[in-house]
């Protein structure tokens, strides 16, 4: 469940830097991809921690 939130809020920040911001494709990908990212990192320490 936590993936999921994590690309809703990627795809928002990837949908706002690009329309509002008026950054262009390619930098709104390494931010969606950068949040991506983030989430995996985040999932993964809580797992390794939880099961230690």
């Amino acid at each position: 469940m936590g993936m999921v939130v994590t690309l809703f809020l990627a795809v928002a920040t990837m949908v706002i830097v690009y329309a509002w911001l008026g950054q262009g494709g390619p930098v709104s990908g390494l931010i969606l991809f950068g949040i991506l990212l983030l989430g995996v990192i985040i999932k993964r320490a809580s797992s390794a921690s939880s099961s230690s």
